[in-house]
């Protein structure tokens, strides 16, 4: 430091706190329409893909007729789960320890559920495309309510998996629960509900939403033939764990894959529920319900020591946790 420097009081005084304005510092380029978002990529060659969807919640997928879209000038491929079942990409792990469909697999367990990917030589011909798939449909009963999910007569969602009652976290209660999620330390907990003077319970359900962000997932996937190299840019939060995951699925070694995140419009989950796939657009916002009971003993009040949530998830894919 020199004569020159702030003190430490006028440097504290310089960053202020709560209550005061912050000067925002990336505000002049967006308001002046200079962004970088993925749609801004433009390279050349580049294909685009669009997303035949479900239009039921719980259904049978008998047929998939994709010649007439195929047929269309400009559209190169139509892949759908039976396409990827050879390379063991028809299903891919989630975070919670489960798997789920990259491409409907015999079922679709949401409305909106991607059933067929078209790649095109630009966006109109693939959302042309997606409109000439011939998808035959077998009506399946719905599951509406977390709660009536786990009755013993509600449909069966998971076929895949049928009969076996062992989660990734525990044991499966019934054949529409995927698995318990314990944290923390439950002999602590129950003696301080247990120590409770007064018991209550409350039932707090989150409703369903419909945000609205400036756009959806997305990502531009580049491979340079002659070093070897991948580089993808998308709408990612998790950047480092994209390379990984891309890594492990694509067999590139992870310092041959760069991973971009440029300007993203939105985040925490509100682009849309799943996981990114190699493409160029969602174009459809999924969101969910959820309800959760928070429980105390019978015994006492809540006084402050203790939680026991039980969350009930009828997410897109209509599976509860």
């Amino acid at each position: 430091m020199n004569d020159q420097s702030p003190t430490r009081d006028e440097r504290i005084e310089k960053l202020k706190g709560l209550g005061s304005s912050r000067k925002r510092v990336e505000d002049v380029r967006f308001t002046q329409g200079k962004g970088n978002y993925v749609d801004d990529i433009k390279m050349p060659g580049m294909l685009f893909g669009d997303f035949v969807r479900s239009p039921y919640a719980h259904a049978r997928v008998k047929s998939i007729n994709a010649d007439a879209a195929r047929a269309l000038p400009g559209v190169v491929a139509v892949l759908t789960a039976a396409d990827l079942a050879p390379l063991n990409l028809h299903w891919m792990p989630t975070l919670a320890g489960d798997k789920q469909m990259v491409l409907a697999d015999g079922k679709v367990l949401f409305q909106g559920q991607e059933v067929a990917f078209v790649v095109a030589t630009d966006r109109y011909i693939a959302a042309d495309a997606i409109e000439l798939v011939e998808v035959d449909y077998e009506e399946l009963p719905v599951v509406v309510d977390p709660f009536k999910a786990l009755a013993p007569d509600a449909p069966v969602l998971r076929e895949d998996l049928n009969g076996i009652m062992s989660g990734a976290h525990g044991p499966r209660k019934h054949h529409n629960h995927i698995f318990l999620w314990e944290v923390g330390d439950k002999e602590a907990t129950d003696q301080a509900l247990d120590s409770a003077e007064v018991v209550a319970e409350e039932m707090v359900y989150y409703h369903r939403t419909h945000p609205c962000p400036l756009e959806t997932c997305g990502c531009v996937a580049s491979m340079d033939k002659v070093n070897g190299k991948l580089t993808v840019w998308g709408t990612f939060q998790a950047p480092h764990v994209v390379r990984t995951v891309a890594s492990l699925l694509s067999g590139i070694e992870e310092h041959n894959i760069r991973v971009v995140s440029p300007d993203i419009g939105g985040g925490l989950w509100q682009q849309g529920r799943g996981l990114s796939r190699l493409c160029l657009r969602h174009r459809g916002l999924y969101r969910h319900g959820q309800a959760g009971e928070m429980g105390r003993r019978p015994d006492g009040q809540p006084d402050g020591h203790g939680l026991c949530p039980r969350l009930l998830d009828e997410g897109p894919d209509q599976r509860h946790a």
